[in-house]
């Protein structure tokens, strides 16, 4: 029993140490109540089935808990997509996590810069390195703070959206997982 429960811990090791310990705790327990009512280590384990996959179910558990974006989150994705999500998963929600991350932090960044290029101007600096281009618009100085802060505006927004549709997609997949297994 020892063993399997390594085995969940290692899969689950995208997790904080927290959830990790709290899931191997729960296993532990289900498996000592399974014991208790006679079942044998073997018969317990086959139960439980394939601990890559018990804690692929409870690492979607966990990442659809809430929508909320971190750091460690975004590891937990990465790790699901790769073992759980199958082959379309596995391209389709890297490229929209890591895409919504980026443009979180573009949307910060982009009005950053335009408060930069404003103050420079306002000082009487021609700051180059720092443009926008929609187009053939080119802002002027003074309409280039707005449209800094309008894009990354629409950029953050946009990066949420596409953490929220990440999550769902997660959340539709265990919601799948569990009516299939419901089914067996």
């Amino acid at each position: 029993m020892d063993n399997y429960l390594e085995k969940i811990e290692k899969y689950l090791k995208a997790l904080s140490s927290s959830e990790r310990i709290d899931i191997v705790k729960e296993i532990k327990s289900a498996m000592l109540e399974l014991q208790n009512t006679g079942l044998t280590t073997e018969q317990i384990i086959e139960r439980l089935g394939n601990p890559k996959e018990l804690a692929k179910a409870y690492l979607g558990d966990a990442i659809s808990k809430n929508s909320k974006f971190s750091w460690r989150k975004l590891a937990a994705v990465f790790a699901f997509c790769s073992s759980f999500a199958g082959a379309i998963g596995m391209f389709v929600l890297p490229i929209i996590s890591t895409l919504s991350i980026a443009l979180m932090i573009s949307g910060v960044i982009t009005p950053i810069g335009g408060i930069i290029k404003f103050v420079g101007h306002l000082m009487g600096y021609d700051i180059t390195g720092i443009t926008i281009q929609i187009g053939a618009f080119t802002p002027s100085p003074m309409q280039f703070l707005p449209t800094s802060i309008v894009i990354g505006v629409l950029m953050f927004l946009l990066g949420k959206v596409l953490w929220r549709l990440t999550i769902k997609y997660i959340q539709q997949l265990v919601r799948r997982r569990k009516h299939s297994e419901c089914e067996r």
